[in-house]
């Protein structure tokens, strides 16, 4: 009876270690759908900053066209002042085009690190469970190590409270 407390011990710290083990690799499966869910949402930023500015061009067009109709119903020539007013506006729809693409690589580029960011706490928490795992092998390796010895010198295995290191003055 007295040999199975030290299995006992061995067997709680392998089941502590397999525990660690199991709760890292959830962390990092979660942590690695987290990344893909950000790569995802990286690629959708970019497509949605490509649709809002192919939307800003059709807007563009079709208001630079009206320009162009009412200028030629009123009996206006596009030189001058008319035709500066065009080019402008021309030149604000490509600027408000290039800002939208230019957001949504900044939502992107946010995404990306979100994901790296996800992945590199994946792979700590898998570290940090292995190693977690490793230290309750040990610590269960010593104390039942230390227990058996105990055991066989004929000193009887006492709690912290028993123990004469931690006697009340």
């Amino acid at each position: 009876m007295a040999f199975a407390i030290p299995l006992i011990m061995l067997a709680g710290g392998a089941v502590a270690a397999y525990g660690s083990i199991k709760q890292a690799e959830a962390q990092q499966s979660a942590a690695n759908y987290n990344a893909a869910m950000a790569d995802q949402n990286a690629r959708i930023a970019l497509e949605q900053a490509g649709a809002q500015a192919s939307l800003q061009r059709q807007r563009a067009t079709q208001i630079q066209g009206s320009v162009m109709a009412g200028y030629s119903a009123a009996g206006v020539t596009s030189d001058g002042s008319p035709s500066d007013v065009l080019a402008m506006s021309v030149s604000n729809a490509a600027l408000d085009e290039q800002n939208i693409l230019y957001m949504g690589r900044l939502r992107s580029i946010g995404y990306v690190n979100e994901a790296t960011l996800d992945r590199f706490s994946g792979r700590t928490a898998q570290e940090q469970g292995q190693l977690n795992a490793a230290s309750s092998l040990l610590t269960s390796v010593g104390r039942a190590t230390y227990g058996y010895s105990g055991m066989a010198r004929g000193t009887p295995i006492r709690s912290r409270n028993e123990s004469p290191l931690y006697e009340e003055y």
